[in-house]
């Protein structure tokens, strides 16, 4: 992974500065109100977009923006289609399938490069072979059932090694750490702080591995909204794909005042597991790829990439084209 610094020079190579990081709403001109979509319960991923409100970025891209947390990507895939969203965040994946049947939603820009799911052992998981010989607890429907056969095969390793062992989400963290298990399907944002914690209480430590890394080339979270508004209104989506930059690109360089600004606008939540949440989320968006074609950017290759992985993962028989899944043009550039 690249650093922070790393990252944040390259978004500043790119023109990405936070002097220009915006498009600022003309004099006079009244904001609009928005209705802003998560892909989940907040957590520390959403944390941008609660600092960039407060930072005014959006209401200079002329936004009154309202965040709004969701059951998940399907829910907000259907919402857009709806249009009782306005702008939202959702898995890639999920967007191809929900493509697939019709919906009219379409994504703009790239949130996060990679997916934060993956595996926690409390032994290194350096390589997809890592999970050979190991048990690995996971939900009948979870994800991870159907992606690291994607992955063996990928690899040409042979899935029918792995040792699966069926379990409710909610005892992965005591299935790991009481030794009943070894490997435990995990997001890196959202399970890894709590998940750190628990294990150093009990003077053990967590690995972490995502699938992100071990060959599932598939974009993480895309921006979306609805192809009408894309076709008709292109200046209003490139700023808010500014404004949502701009965003980003603070919280990058702020994460503990990113952190509390989210828990001050949400103060059921704790800054603290907030801060550790984002720092996850942030290494999911400072790849590689990102380095080299800038924060934000999908290129053909790679759409076409996460549509056919999607494709094979989800059991999805309709095509979808990179035109279909993807507006090229609108972020920063």
């Amino acid at each position: 992974m690249l650093s922070r610094r790393a990252w944040l020079q390259g978004m500043a190579a790119g023109g990405l500065s936070l002097a220009a990081g915006g498009a600022v709403r003309a004099q006079g001109t009244a904001v609009k109100p928005i209705t802003f979509l998560t892909n989940y319960a907040l957590f520390g991923r959403h944390a941008p977009f609660f600092i960039g409100t407060e930072k005014g970025f959006y209401r200079d891209a002329g936004f009154d923006l309202k965040v709004q947390p969701t059951t998940g990507s399907g829910f907000v895939n259907t919402a857009v289609d709806a249009g009782r969203a306005d702008y939202a965040i959702t898995d890639a994946s999920f967007l191809v399938q929900s493509i697939a049947k019709g919906a009219k939603v379409r994504g703009f820009g790239v949130f996060m490069d990679i997916s934060a799911n993956g595996v926690a052992s409390t032994s290194p998981l350096p390589t997809p072979e890592s999970l050979i010989g190991k048990t690995i607890a996971a939900a009948v429907t979870d994800s991870s059932r159907v992606v690291i056969p994607i992955i063996y095969n990928l690899h040409n390793l042979d899935a029918s090694k792995l040792q699966w062992v069926a379990a409710d989400p909610g005892t992965y963290f005591s299935l790991l750490l009481g030794g009943r298990v070894d490997v435990i399907a995990a997001a890196m944002d959202a399970d890894r702080p709590a998940l750190g914690r628990a294990a150093a209480a009990a003077g053990k430590q967590v690995n972490f591995a995502a699938f992100g890394n071990w060959g599932y080339d598939v974009f993480g979270l895309f921006l979306v909204t609805s192809p009408d508004r894309i076709a008709q209104n292109p200046t209003e989506v490139k700023a808010f794909a500014a404004a949502t930059v701009k965003s980003v690109q603070y919280a990058m360089t702020n994460p503990e005042e990113a952190a509390k600004s989210m828990a001050t606008q949400n103060p059921a939540m704790d800054p603290d597991l907030i801060l550790e949440q984002w720092r996850a989320a942030s290494d999911t968006m400072q790849t590689a790829y990102v380095k080299e074609h800038g924060y934000g950017a999908a290129t053909p290759d790679r759409l076409q990439r996460t549509i056919e992985l999607a494709r094979t993962a989800l059991k999805i028989e309709t095509a979808v084209t990179p035109d279909q899944l993807y507006a090229p043009g609108l972020m920063p550039s």
